[in-house]
């Protein structure tokens, strides 16, 4: 198994499965390079967001985009694949403290490592978001009024 704690910390990968809502244009991150690295990296997420909902977040370096390992791929490759498909994407991406542990344990993160290594954070179909605020009160006997 690739995966060790170290700490109270699991290093994985994350295999985040965006989709797009009908009420919210695009994914909600950007992507940007940085100099002097040949890798893509996940600049700002949108609260509230699909990318947010898919446990994207900022820092995180792009390893594949649907399966496909991206490390030697340009800027412009790399938002071709995510806009491949319009209305789904799947982003396999590590954080900066997982990016150091799997570097000095010599492992590579790819799109083909084991599945114990890699944690899947699936978006919901529908805004979570929006759908928790528009839901009406459910009255409870003390006149109290929660949210579903």
């Amino acid at each position: 198994m690739l995966v060790a704690a170290a700490g109270n910390r699991d290093y994985k990968a994350r295999l985040c499965m965006l989709g797009t809502w009908p009420d919210f244009t695009g994914y909600g991150f950007n992507l940007h390079a940085e100099r002097g690295k040949p890798a893509q990296y996940i600049g700002m997420v949108d609260a509230q967001s699909p990318a947010d909902a898919a446990g994207l977040r900022e820092g995180d370096r792009i390893v594949a985009v649907n399966g496909i390992d991206v490390a030697d791929e340009t800027h412009q490759e790399v938002v071709r694949r995510i806009r491949s498909d319009p209305a789904k994407v799947e982003l396999l991406v590590v954080d900066v403290a997982a990016d150091v542990y799997f570097r000095e344990c010599g492992v590579v993160v790819s799109a083909s490592m084991e599945e114990s290594a890699v944690q899947k954070i699936v978006c919901p179909s529908a805004n979570l978001y929006t759908s928790l605020s528009s839901s009406p009160p459910v009255p409870k006997s003390d006149g109290v009024h929660i949210l579903n």
